[in-house]
């Protein structure tokens, strides 16, 4: 079964220019991308499932410096946004950007300027899965 994690990795390592990965961040340098799935609705009908699930996902944009990390969610915004079609095996037939705002900076211990400047993001993809 094809997952829209996969297509989301593609396309947001793309996009960004930097590693985009999945769940665990290994220690690596600025800037990457790390996102996780969320959540998932899955609608119901009489006759059973709709078979085409909501995913919601967390991605965050990790940079060296304010607006580095903004110019990397603005072209993950262009590439990810309004997609539909085959992607790395999965049915999409939605993409979409529904938030975006500054994270938190990050500190290392003991510092007092900003190890990492954080944009947060949500991305939602309706996706079409496979029932059989």
């Amino acid at each position: 079964m094809a997952f829209p994690e996969s297509w989301l990795a593609v396309t947001l390592a793309k996009s960004a220019g930097c590693p985009a990965y999945p769940a665990y961040v290994p220690d690596v340098p600025l800037p990457f991308v790390a996102f996780r799935r969320e959540g998932t609705e899955r609608e119901r009908y009489l006759e059973g499932s709709a078979a085409v699930p909501l995913a919601t996902f967390d991605v965050n944009v990790y940079a060296a410096g304010y607006l580095e990390a903004k110019t990397i969610a603005d072209r993950l915004r262009l590439g990810v946004d309004n997609f539909a079609g085959l992607g790395e095996g999965c049915i999409i037939t939605d993409t979409r950007v529904t938030a975006e705002a500054d994270g938190d900076p990050e500190f290392n211990q003991g510092e007092d300027s900003p190890a990492a400047y954080v944009v947060n993001m949500t991305v939602e993809i309706r996706f079409r899965e496979d029932t059989t």
